[in-house]
């Protein structure tokens, strides 16, 4: 196992994976799950989400791309929340997107909250990381593990 910058805290987790990863506020409140499936990674969100809870699960998911061959793509599943975590954005835009990018993510299907600021913050999300990420926005969790398993295998996997 390689080690991550991005282990930090939650270095237990990541160690144990492919266990379920469930990420929770000081309260206990699980905020996101990542688990792994045959060809992806999920994000499943739960409750009242801040920016601070999406950098952190980014960290987590990136530690995660960082040490372990990991699928290429990435279901994030953000149905069950609220809140705007748009302040985000700057950092997974200049700091995550080029690391992950670089850890073998090629596909993020993103699946819209009812929120509106969940969704602002989704379709902000979107306009800074494509092209250079191949990320679709989706109303509901078929449509999105339609698109995301549908794809073309990438160059890396075809030589797999």
């Amino acid at each position: 196992m390689k080690t991550s910058p991005n282990a930090c805290e939650y270095e237990k987790e990541i160690a144990a994976w492919p266990k379920p990863i469930h990420l929770a506020h000081p309260g206990g409140n699980v905020f996101v799950t990542l688990q792994l499936h045959p060809d992806y990674i999920e994000a499943k969100w739960y409750g009242h989400i801040t920016s601070g809870d999406v950098v952190t699960a980014s960290k987590v998911y990136l530690a995660l791309l960082q040490t372990y061959p990991c699928p290429d793509k990435l279901l994030n599943d953000k149905t069950l929340v609220t809140g705007d975590w748009s302040e985000a954005n700057d950092w997974l835009e200049f700091d995550w997107l080029p690391q992950v990018l670089y850890a073998g993510l090629h596909y993020l299907a993103h699946i819209y909250s009812n929120n509106m600021f969940s969704r602002l913050s989704a379709r902000d999300l979107y306009l800074r990381i494509t092209p250079r990420l191949q990320m679709q926005n989706f109303s509901n969790r078929d449509e999105a593990l339609d698109w995301l398993l549908n794809l073309p295998p990438t160059v890396m996997e075809q030589t797999a």
